[in-house]
């Protein structure tokens, strides 16, 4: 399958009375590669951006872009297409009526990526352009200030240089059990790996702190249920075995915890 809409790189192909209600710029602090990742990846959309989507659930995607249902009834979809090398367009149905049409440019600045964004609406009353400008200016200032971070964080992890160490001491026991219980984090890196280690169910626990599908952050997961839960698409890992539990089609899994032994006072972790 692909895009659905007819003519769906031409701008208004279903020929309606589209009003450009308000146009976003901004320059985003990660590479085009990035930005081109984040805008194929539907997956995020209900994880990275829950208070913006409460339903989200696919019927189609590939490297022509994507289609979700917004609703379990499949009333109404969004659909996005890729235009061009430097432009996508994203339009939404309800009942198989078009309202919306986004137009969004991409333009590659040495390590940066400049956007515009152009927002369409049909069949809007003068009075109402800029009260519904203003609230999808609103929108896409979050919806960017929350890629942006997972897209810089992504990139960064890609480009770092980890220890190689087979262990690490981390320090004296109860001074690691109060540092945590006070709320700090503490980080380490083994074989080019990072851990986290954590204090649950009265002992010390370090567990693998990157999650193996995008790289996305597995630090302060809420461990209470045995598992460590990645932000940005929702993965979810047994924290004893490493499997991943969810979703259902992954097919990664996180390496095994780091293996803690104390000498004296001092905790050090190891790993095969």
């Amino acid at each position: 399958m692909s895009v659905l809409q007819s003519n769906a790189r031409k701008f208004n192909p279903n020929k309606l009375e589209l009003t450009e209600v308000a146009r976003y710029q901004r320059t985003i602090y990660a590479p085009l590669e990035r930005v081109w990742e984040n805008v194929l990846d539907w997956e995020h959309l209900p994880h990275l951006h829950a208070s913006s989507f409460d339903y989200i659930e696919l019927d189609d995607g590939g490297k022509w872009g994507w289609r979700t249902w917004s609703d379990a009834a499949h009333a109404g979809h969004v659909e996005l297409c890729v235009a061009s090398r430097s432009s996508y367009v994203a339009r939404s149905y309800d009942g198989g009526e078009q309202v919306s049409e986004i137009w969004t440019t991409l333009e590659p600045q040495a390590d940066n990526t400049n956007i515009e964004v152009a927002f369409y609406f049909p069949n809007v009353e003068e009075s109402a352009i800029a009260g519904l400008g203003d609230m999808m200016l609103a929108l896409y200032t979050q919806l960017w200030n929350e890629d942006e971070s997972m897209m810089r964080e992504r990139h960064r992890r890609l480009r770092e240089r980890r220890d190689s160490s087979h262990s690490v001491t981390l320090g004296d026991r109860d001074g690691l059990v109060r540092r945590l219980e006070d709320g700090d984090t503490i980080r380490f890196q083994l074989k080019r790996r990072e851990y986290q280690l954590r204090y649950h169910d009265g002992d010390l626990i370090a567990h693998p702190s990157i999650c193996p599908h995008l790289m996305g952050p597995l630090i302060d997961s809420d461990l209470s249920n045995g598992r460590l839960t990645c932000p940005w698409h929702g993965y979810q890992f047994d924290l004893a075995t490493g499997a991943c539990l969810a979703p259902a089609h992954a097919t990664c899994s996180l390496p095994a915890n780091a293996t803690l032994t104390q000498n004296s006072n001092d905790i050090i972790a190891t790993t095969n």
